[in-house]
């Protein structure tokens, strides 16, 4: 289905506006539910519990106007004083394909971790998040069919991270150096809301912060600016539902391990 009828289904069913373009959304929001309405909740609910990383996807091409549309209604995420730090490069064909190239061919010359400048994880992991890290890590190489000690194999599993595991559309996202870890955290909402507005249209996406160790030749071959920082990738395309890594399932700790209910 198309991204753009989608839309028109999604907005008509959840008692949304639709403005004539969806262009309009730089302009002014969509009217959305009244305080106490509910309807299209379950649209938004399917979105968000159907998101996850996929690590294989179809050959099926998607459309530039697919793109733009995911991007310019990902773009209404909140920001610091409206400062939308985000800035995105998307890759496609021949672009894509030299670029994944370019970052392998580097990465046999120099160590992963010696190139990023900025850090994901702590040197060391408290006991709670390293279970987890260990358990989703041996659980995807399970269903890759990867051996523990067999370094080849993980070395190429690893650079299909680096050909956004066959997705038809790959795109690098940059922030100005000069900005704050308060913008870092506005980011994560543009991130997350690409993701969900790609599930509404029956796309996959996978975050890749991989990307990030990569810095050199992704400066090189997209002529990114030394004043922009690399925060990750995303691969966005159709699902492989034949590949065996995509039938992970992860887990999420419930409500009562995460919250705490203050009452005065």
């Amino acid at each position: 289905m198309g991204g753009v009828q989608l839309s028109k289904t999604y907005l008509k069913a959840s008692g949304y506006m639709l403005f004539s373009k969806l262009s309009d959304l730089t302009k002014k929001h969509v009217s959305g539910n009244k305080s106490g309405q509910n309807k299209g909740y379950t649209y938004v609910d399917a979105a968000i519990g159907s998101r996850r990383a996929v690590r294989a996807f179809a050959n099926t091409p998607v459309s530039a106007a697919v793109v733009k549309e995911i991007l310019n209604l990902a773009s209404r995420a909140p920001s610091g004083s409206n400062m939308q730090p985000w800035k995105v490069y998307v890759v496609t064909g021949k672009a894509k394909n030299d670029l994944s190239k370019a970052i392998i061919n580097n990465k046999a010359k120099q160590a992963l971790e010696k190139s990023r400048i900025w850090k994901y994880y702590p040197d060391v992991l408290p006991p709670l998040y390293k279970a987890r890290q260990r358990k989703i890590g041996w659980d995807l190489y399970g269903l890759a069919g990867i051996k523990k000690g067999d370094h080849e194999a993980s070395k190429q599993f690893r650079n299909n991270n680096f050909k956004f595991f066959g997705a038809p559309i790959g795109m690098i996202f940059t922030i100005s150096n000069e900005l704050e870890v308060g913008s870092w955290i506005d980011y994560g909402c543009f991130l997350q809301n690409i993701m969900i507005a790609a599930r509404g249209r029956g796309l996959h996406t996978c975050p890749q912060a991989i990307f990030a160790e990569a810095p050199l030749p992704i400066r090189e071959i997209l002529m990114i600016s030394e004043e922009e920082t690399i925060v990750c990738g995303m691969a966005l395309g159709y699902i492989d539902n034949d590949a065996a890594v995509n039938r992970l399932e992860t887990e999420r700790s419930s409500v009562n391990e995460f919250a705490k209910f203050i009452k005065s």
